[in-house]
């Protein structure tokens, strides 16, 4: 990572799985089912990073019939045999000329080719599913699009009619946690009247295959992160309402305590940033010290949580936002959600997502937002958590998610949050 990242002696091979011109030469040497393939563009999606534990990225991999969706993952000295060997005990399936599952010897890794997936094991089931349900939604011509992917953990299908309108989502999970996922859903989704003016959220349909599978209602409009400049201020400043509203509702009595925050988690943060870059691990360090020892308890009440509050995850549906992807939902301080939103618009701007005046513009229009259904936390306590995100979730997802323009700024990410801090000490 041309020294973005500290050496991993437990998978020296990092680098040159991240290296997409290296794996497309491997791809295309070992993927196809009759035998190699020309060696065409390769993207890396996405990457799921545990220095000194694994690494597992999904690529796009340009073949003669198409584009593929490759997930590799890499693997400790010598457990890579072992899981090439559990790998084969489950049916892999070869998709248009290429084979469901490779091991790279050398690389200390293996390669799925989707629909094949390490935990989600029945995907082209699921997908068999999804397409005739579509259909029984939507008539004839109805078809299931991927919408998202994350390797060993989700899928998100949209359910289309042929005129490309959506009728449900689907999302795919391991076995067991779609059950859980619908009982949130619904329990929280039935608190809200139909026409409530600042807040939707999709209600369970039906469900579908085994325990894996959640059938949500569509719904209509557009991402908030998708919103061009003029309309971004008033969309995120609805996403503000939409999320006081979403934090009055009751929570549902089996969600987990918000932990990202707690000493434990910052310490953890701090430790991570000082292994793999350990250019920051002081400063990193340092900061987590001091997190602890400015926190005050809020009193405000512990309100349901969304807990993954971005401007993808709110759909602009007319006058009102809807709230998706309840899967972090938990219980905890209504400053955590602000200020864990607030960090990633100044991450955005820090590492040249956003302009100054479009991040200032886009926070202030978040708060003026919420207030106007729910009266804000304290600032010190929105200066804490923002401060606490910017460490234990901005900067620890650089690492994590392989975020070189991030990677190459970590001092300026830290050093905003200790700005931040500052600035409640001289109020």
């Amino acid at each position: 990572m041309n020294g973005l990242l500290a050496p991993d002696a437990a998978l020296p091979q990092r680098d040159r799985l991240l290296d997409t011109d290296a794996v497309a030469r491997l791809l295309a040497a070992t993927l196809g089912t009759d035998g190699p393939l020309p060696v065409g563009p390769c993207e890396r999606v996405r990457a799921d990073y545990r220095f000194g534990k694994r690494l597992r990225v999904l690529l796009r991999f340009r073949t003669g019939s198409g584009w593929a969706w490759i997930t590799g993952r890499a693997f400790p000295d010598g457990q890579a045999e072992e899981a090439f060997g559990r790998a084969g005990a489950v049916a892999s399936t070869a998709r248009g000329g290429l084979r469901g599952v490779v091991h790279a010897t050398d690389l200390g890794a293996l390669f799925w080719t989707f629909p094949n997936d390490r935990k989600l094991v029945s995907l082209a089931a699921v997908l068999r599913d999804a397409s005739a349900l579509a259909r029984d939604l939507g008539g004839p011509g109805a078809r299931a699009r991927v919408l998202g992917y994350k390797p060993e953990k989700s899928l998100v299908l949209a359910l289309l009619e042929p005129s490309g309108r959506a009728v449900a989502y689907v999302k795919v999970h391991q076995d067991g946690v779609a059950e859980q996922a619908g009982r949130i859903h619904a329990f929280l989704a039935r608190q809200l009247e139909p026409d409530d003016r600042n807040l939707a959220l999709a209600a369970p349909l039906t469900r579908a295959g085994s325990g894996q599978t959640l059938v949500l209602d569509a719904v209509d409009g557009r991402r908030v992160a998708d919103l061009a400049e003029a309309e971004a201020a008033t969309g995120t400043a609805l996403l503000g309402t939409a999320l006081a509203a979403f934090h009055a509702l009751a929570p549902p009595a089996d969600v987990p305590r918000f932990t990202r925050h707690e000493p434990a988690r910052l310490a953890e943060a701090a430790g991570l940033l000082a292994r793999a870059c350990p250019n920051v691990g002081r400063q990193a360090q340092a900061l987590a010290a001091q997190l602890v020892r400015r926190f005050e308890p809020s009193r405000d009440p512990l309100v349901c949580l969304h807990g993954d509050v971005h401007a993808k995850n709110g759909i602009l549906a007319g006058d009102r936002v809807a709230l998706i992807d309840l899967d972090k939902v938990c219980l905890g301080e209504p400053a955590a959600d602000l200020g864990s939103f607030l960090s990633l618009l100044r991450y955005e701007r820090l590492v040249g997502g956003l302009p100054d005046a479009s991040a200032v513009g886009r926070a202030a229009a978040f708060l003026a937002g919420y207030a106007r259904r729910r009266p804000l936390p304290a600032p010190r306590a929105l200066h804490w958590h923002a401060a606490a995100a910017m460490l234990a979730e901005q900067a620890t997802r650089a690492v994590r998610q392989v975020r070189p323009a991030a990677l190459a700024r970590l001092d300026r990410l830290l050093d905003d949050a200790w700005r931040l801090l500052e600035e409640d000490a001289d109020a």
